[in-house]
């Protein structure tokens, strides 16, 4: 596939430690990148402008206000498909999903509606995290399994590719997760659909440079969504 037709979707929210080296590696591949940024006091935006100048395949979505996770990704897919991108990648811009899997992802090679990048199947890790967090996030995932069902061993993911079909069957513009359980509501939306999901290794690393956005509300509205999807499961 023409590389061309491909776009790495990246939310910002306060990056600008990170986010010049991350265009740089990432256009290295010779993919587009599209950064949904939600007005960062820090100047990620004026930055990203910047960058632009020099740079054909960056693109930016700039919103008045911090909207959260899932609708920035909402409305990067959007952005997406009215473009007829055929490949929609989502990828964090603090270098915890690395460019060499990023890599790998693009590379692979069979077919797929969804292909994730996964820290739970054989060979993927994470790195840098205590035993809490990753506890807390191997819990998460194994009752997320067990709630909603299908064989993804990493519905949690922030690292992932979507093929153009496969977004217009989700009918993403039809979720309403904010945070971090839009991956959740996803990978459900996804299973429901009988798409082909299939999961690649990857090392997760825990940021070098800025703050995590992980919070209390974030974890919370996860459990909140994991229990819709599973009553949401058998109402169907």
């Amino acid at each position: 596939m023409n590389k061309s037709k491909i776009l790495v979707v990246t939310p910002t929210f306060n990056e600008i430690e990170n986010i010049e080296n991350f265009v740089k590696s990432v256009t290295n591949l010779s993919v587009d990148i599209l950064i949904v940024d939600d007005n960062s006091p820090d100047n990620t935006a004026e930055k990203v402008a910047s960058l632009m100048e020099t740079n054909s395949n960056l693109y930016l979505l700039l919103r008045e206000k911090k909207l959260g996770l899932g609708s920035a990704y909402r409305d990067g897919f959007k952005w997406a498909i009215n473009r007829n991108y055929q490949k929609i990648i989502e990828m964090d811009a603090d270098f915890s999903h690395r460019i060499e899997d990023l890599k790998k992802l693009i590379d692979f090679k069979e077919d797929y509606d969804v292909l994730i990048g996964s820290r739970y199947v054989f060979g993927g890790a994470t790195l840098g995290w205590d035993y809490k967090r990753k506890m807390l996030s191997k819990l998460a995932n194994r009752l997320s399994k067990l709630l909603i069902g299908g064989h993804i061993e990493d519905l949690t993911s922030g690292f992932r590719i979507y093929t153009n079909k496969g977004l217009k069957k989700i009918n993403f513009t039809k979720l309403n997760s904010d945070g971090y359980s839009f991956q959740i509501e996803m990978t459900a939306a996804a299973l429901r659909q009988n798409l082909n999901i299939k999961e690649l290794p990857i090392i997760f690393e825990e940021r070098r440079l800025g703050q995590s956005k992980m919070s209390f509300n974030i974890i919370f509205e996860a459990v909140q969504k994991i229990f819709s999807l599973f009553i949401q499961r058998f109402r169907a």
